[in-house]
């Protein structure tokens, strides 16, 4: 199970919880870099896992809590009644439990400044908030929301609510391959996503979001084998763009956990490229970021390890990582190179 904040404004939050459907804005003018960034967000969501409205301004408060009950897909309509902006990357959710009162976001932002809430310290400030309208929130942060909707309502059973029927949902389904940005305008009728092929050139995905998307698509829901290829057989939580320090010097585009008993006790951090050589000074760096997070977790040894995947990485570098390894009898980063064909299906090789 999944945990998101969903951002959303005054002018469609009622609209989006009296429908049971969350759209996050989009239109065929923003760049393709742009809408592939949504459709990546987009699908790290999942059928089951919780979400929380986030209304930003003017009166920035969250409502909750909600269970997504459909796959993501793209529609653009009007169904949210909005004459300046559309919402086309949506799913649909449910009531999963009832506050009728809402948490304002002061309260959300002190257990970020509290260190209670780490993977989204750069919400407030982040200049992709706007766009990158679907943040992953870890088991243990959304629980601490939870507790401020109980601060808030407290002599609410939230479990007692009348039930709505949920909306039936038949989608078109599209490869990603075949999704055009460009023609968002026409897919106005609920379009699903597919990622076993994806648009590529030469050999390499044509953006790094295309290739990321494919990824937590793949591993979320079970296909292409991805998840043994990359050792995320029994991971537990996947979050986006997760930081590894406070002070944001360092970002993760995957960070997944392993854990037992409610105690995190591994974590995997992934770095994708679009289209790079790896050397000993991408590496170097990723391994400095890794032991400075693991001293500042009091983590034993073995708990962690950084994944790279690109398309190419130097020989300098591997014959630097067997000996590392041999030496240290420590494997803490792993490569990973990738291709596609010409049908646009991807190859993922483990080289150490």
């Amino acid at each position: 199970m999944g945990f998101h904040i969903c951002i959303t404004n005054e002018k469609v939050v009622k609209t989006s919880i009296d429908k049971g459907v969350y759209g996050n804005v989009g239109n065929p003018t923003e760049n393709r870099g742009t809408i592939w960034g949504k459709i990546k967000d987009l699908y790290a969501v999942k059928p089951g896992d919780l979400i929380l409205l986030y209304e930003k301004n003017p009166r920035s408060q969250f409502h909750g809590v909600f269970e997504v009950t459909s796959k993501p897909y793209i529609c653009f309509d009007n169904l949210f009644k909005d004459d300046e902006e559309s919402y086309p990357f949506r799913f649909n959710f449910r009531k999963k439990l009832h506050f009728p009162n809402c948490v304002p976001s002061f309260e959300f932002y002190s257990l970020i400044e509290t260190g209670k809430i780490d993977s989204l310290i750069s919400l407030s400030r982040d200049v992709n908030s706007s766009y990158r309208g679907i943040r992953q929130l870890f088991d243990s942060e959304f629980q601490e929301i939870i507790h401020l909707f109980y601060k808030y309502n407290p002599k609410t059973n939230p479990n007692e609510f009348p039930s709505k029927r949920t909306r039936n949902l038949r989608t078109s389904k599209i490869e990603a391959i075949d999704f055009d940005p460009e023609d968002l305008y026409s897919y106005n009728i609920p379009t699903e996503i597919l990622f076993n092929k994806i648009p590529s050139n030469r050999g390499k995905a044509i953006l790094e979001d295309v290739i990321h998307a494919y990824i937590v698509y793949n591993v979320l829901y079970e296909k292409n084998n991805v998840r043994k290829k990359l050792g995320l057989e029994n991971f537990n939580e996947l979050i986006l763009e997760a930081p590894v320090f406070k002070s944001m010097q360092f970002r993760s585009d995957i960070l997944a956990t392993f854990k037992h008993n409610d105690r995190i006790y591994y974590y995997s951090f992934f770095e994708l490229k679009k289209d790079k050589k790896i050397g000993i000074d991408e590496i170097s760096q990723l391994i400095g970021y890794l032991k400075s997070f693991a001293a500042s977790k009091f983590l034993p040894v073995n708990s962690y390890e950084g994944v790279y995947i690109s398309t190419d990485f130097t020989p300098e570098l591997i014959d630097y990582l067997t000996k590392r390894k041999t030496v240290e009898k420590e494997n803490i980063i792993s490569l990973i190179q990738y291709e596609t064909n010409d049908h646009g299906e991807v190859f993922l090789e483990k080289i150490i």
